[in-house]
């Protein structure tokens, strides 16, 4: 494990990270959404970026892809309030489409840029166990040759012993949803809610 920089606490990397300028995004933002939740959580979730919604509240997941979550998290034996839930990157950027906000995806020089802060609420919080969500969170937290759709659900170790569950994005429960595809939801929507049990069960 990387020798900790000069920060006494969590909270004064996330008031350091407010500031941070480091890539393109900045411009883009209204405010730095750092991670929330316990911050002595045995369970960490990484997501890939805030959504326009957590660019207001300045809290991850608190959209409409949040509520899905927060619904799993409880079947899956937890909570938002147990668990830290952050992401690869703390700023927002997106675009108008069809009338609504769309993320830009996480770009790898913006992954690089954000590293440090991730790095420092792993190192802060000390997790068991971090639920990679989505494919751009596996492929950082994981290997870069990841591939969710073959390799999800299974448990990895770290260098630093914790361990590491890849699984889909909520949103992604949502689309299909939207597409009308109920039965390939309800579907999709199990297999992430085994995930995160796995992922309760093994940070117990």
């Amino acid at each position: 494990m990387m020798e900790l920089p000069l920060y006494n606490s969590l909270e004064e990397v996330r008031q350091a990270a407010l500031g941070c300028r480091a890539c393109r995004r900045a411009e883009t933002r209204r405010q730095v959404v750092f991670g929330a939740g316990n911050p002595n959580a045995d369970l960490m979730l990484v997501g890939e970026a805030p959504s326009s919604t957590d660019d207001a509240t300045g809290i991850p997941y608190s959209g409409p892809a949040g509520d899905v979550l927060d619904e799993l998290l409880i079947e899956a034996g937890a909570s938002r309030e147990e668990v830290w839930i952050t992401n690869l990157l703390r700023c927002y950027e997106g675009r108008e489409r069809d009338g609504r906000p769309e993320n830009q995806p996480a770009r790898t020089s913006e992954i690089r840029a954000c590293v440090r802060w991730l790095n420092l609420e792993i190192q802060y919080v000390s997790p068991r166990v971090i639920v990679a969500i989505g494919a751009p969170a596996a492929r950082a937290l994981i290997s870069p040759d990841f591939r969710l759709t073959e390799q999800r659900g299974a448990i990895h170790t770290r260098p630093d012993g914790i361990k590491v569950i890849a699984t889909t994005q909520p949103a992604y429960v949502m689309r299909l949803r939207n597409l009308a595809d109920q039965d390939t939801a309800d579907t999709e929507r199990a297999r992430l809610l085994d995930d995160l049990r796995r992922a309760v069960a093994a940070a117990r």
